[in-house]
């Protein structure tokens, strides 16, 4: 803003009418010279009232430019601050999507922890349940007929395992066909499970089936193996890479039941549970 100053001119010559006036013997002067003087005097006051109200005019324009531009200025930082907000505004409603979905993950996560938690006792139920099981697998689904499932196994044993058929105290609780294909697309059999007494008749029928090369019936191939959910073949099929390394370095690798690996190093035994 700009201060315009009076005229230095108009100012010198209402400084030089006033000291003409104070010089001057008031009763030695004339009345026309009086009146002249006065009239110069007035015409020097009303010069600089006139440059004043100039002045004052300029610096209230001034001002009103100094107004109007904070203004702007204030309604320049309005919209920033509006748009800052609502920029705001909208990453916070982000964050609170993002935070639920992130709630929902985590609900999900715990509940899918939860089933497979309980897909995990049930399938240590079923396996408990089928610890003394046999499976076995290749007899034609007319083979038990007038003889039954169990008479089946007799013969199974008679044609392999003549001496374990010596032995007496293994008791076989029942025998039955499977109720449904393991795999649907297939005609095969339906697989035959003898659930025996005791755990360690069981242990002893499959130790001697893992003796023979093969196994047969009425010279049809078939195969007897420890009856287990598929859950838990799977896991047991999981071991079959590392089961083969320490194998060929002489470790002495088991796999447990239901799906456990052990091995021996050094002269002691590491058990590794379910890679499930």
């Amino acid at each position: 803003m700009t201060k315009r100053k009076n005229s230095p001119q108009k100012n010198l010559q209402a400084i030089t009418t006033a000291n003409e006036l104070i010089k001057k013997d008031l009763n030695n002067i004339t009345e026309s010279e009086f009146r002249i003087i006065v009239i110069k005097l007035i015409a020097g006051l009303e010069n600089s009232i006139q440059d004043s109200r100039e002045s004052i005019a300029t610096e209230i324009k001034g001002l009103r430019n100094s107004q109007q531009e904070l203004k702007n200025a204030l309604n320049e930082m309005q919209n920033k601050i509006e748009t800052t907000t609502a920029r705001i505004e909208e990453a916070e409603e982000r964050i609170g999507e993002l935070d639920d979905k992130i709630i929902e993950k985590e609900e999900a996560e715990k509940r899918r922890d939860r089933i497979q938690e309980y897909e995990g006792k049930i399938r240590e139920l079923s396996d408990t349940l089928k610890r003394n099981n046999i499976r076995i697998i290749g007899i034609p689904e007319e083979e038990e007929r007038g003889k039954g499932a169990e008479g089946v196994r007799e013969e199974i044993i008679a044609e392999n395992f003549p001496e374990l058929g010596k032995e007496k105290g293994i008791e076989i609780q029942e025998a039955q066909r499977t109720p449904f294909r393991r795999n649907v697309n297939r005609s095969s059999a339906r697989h035959i499970i003898v659930k025996l007494a005791k755990y360690k008749d069981k242990e002893k029928t499959l130790k001697a089936a893992r003796g023979k090369r093969a196994l047969t019936y009425k010279g049809r191939p078939i195969r007897l193996v420890t009856d287990l959910s598929f859950e838990t073949w799977q896991a047991r099929k999981n071991w079959h890479e590392i089961f083969r390394v320490l194998d060929r370095k002489n470790m002495q690798p088991r796999i447990l039941y239901p799906a456990s690996l052990s091995f021996r190093i050094e002269g002691e035994i590491k058990v590794f549970p379910n890679k499930n």
